[in-house]
């Protein structure tokens, strides 16, 4: 069950990844209401300082990335809300979460393509999403889809970035969405900086045989 708001706005980023992906097997209508099942709970307790923490690595084998992050942060990689590894800062004004699509069949050009439309596809039936930015680019040295928009959830505004990160020595794509509330933005901002700084999309030892 999904505990905060903003945990619901990072999870419907990845929804449009998914769908996406669903969309090109299986070309339907997306579902009118992509919060349709999840649930919203009492927003999060806010806090009025970054506590300053020692960094600590991870390295998740499940999904093939590493980074670092502050410490006093929270990496819940349980996946018993979500598919995939969750890290959020000690308030919960910003959620970053990291899944895998796994699809040989998107490590071509017209994989790429296909998703690429279906992403943009997918969010347009999302009333409370609005696209800033849809690019193609290289990112970690490897091509990428990413999104840029604001969602709103609960009369409350929030910034969500993705970046789905095609890897063909991993036969799919890492999916990395990141959700902050608009008022912590410039405060997470360093923080949010540093780790993306760190990750590491391909360390060694997972790479498809």
């Amino acid at each position: 069950m999904i505990k905060f708001p903003i945990h619901l706005g990072a999870v419907a980023a990845s929804i449009a990844t998914l769908t996406a992906v669903v969309l090109i097997h299986n070309p339907a209508p997306a579902p009118a209401d992509p919060f349709e099942g999840l649930h919203l709970s009492a927003p999060a307790v806010i806090e009025d300082e970054i506590l300053n923490a020692p960094v600590v690595s991870y390295q998740s084998d499940t999904f093939g990335y590493k980074l670092k992050f502050p410490g006093n942060w929270e990496l819940d990689d349980t996946r018993e809300e979500f598919d995939g590894d969750i890290l959020n800062d000690p308030s919960e004004r910003m959620i970053i979460t990291i899944s895998e699509t796994q699809n040989e069949d998107l490590m071509t050009k017209e994989g790429m393509d296909r998703m690429s439309q279906s992403i943009e596809e997918s969010l347009t039936v999302d009333p409370a999403f609005k696209l800033l930015r849809f690019d193609r680019l290289i990112w970690k040295k490897r091509p990428t889809l990413f999104t840029d928009g604001v969602r709103n959830i609960g009369g409350k505004r929030y910034h969500t970035r993705e970046y789905n990160i095609f890897r063909e020595s991993h036969g799919g794509v890492l999916n990395v969405s990141i959700t902050t509330q608009e008022d912590a933005e410039v405060l997470y901002d360093e923080a949010l900086q540093n780790i993306l700084r760190s990750l590491d999309v391909c360390p060694p030892g997972r790479e498809k045989h």
